[in-house]
């Protein structure tokens, strides 16, 4: 029972993140208030996050691009807007799992 009831939360868990990494639905893709620029300064140890869209108490608020530190094992997929019936809705970036070795042939 208990092993059932672990498994339960753990989908209801996924099912929650996964959720919240979605807006609301708009009629038209929100433009950034910025330009968002591609950096191509390449930098050993961090990687450039470009601007996009967060989601925050079901708003959307723009944060600027910005270097973080590379994560060993991931690399970052940008945020992009989604066509959802009428409208669009924007998908976070985040952090993708990927095969180690993959990810050393990409950083050397």
């Amino acid at each position: 029972m208990k092993k059932v009831f672990l498994i339960l939360v753990v989908i209801a868990m996924t099912a929650f993140t996964q959720a919240s990494s979605n807006g609301p639905v708009l009629s038209k893709k929100l433009t950034a208030p910025e330009k968002n620029e591609r950096q191509t300064l390449q930098k050993r140890a961090f990687v450039w996050i470009e601007g996009q869209w967060e989601i925050i108490n079901n708003n959307y608020k723009w944060k600027s691009g910005h270097w973080v530190e590379k994560r060993v094992g991931y690399v970052f997929v940008n945020g992009k807007w989604e066509k959802k019936g009428q409208g669009w809705c924007w998908k976070e970036g985040y952090w993708k799992k990927i095969e180690i070795s993959k990810w050393y042939s990409l950083n050397t």
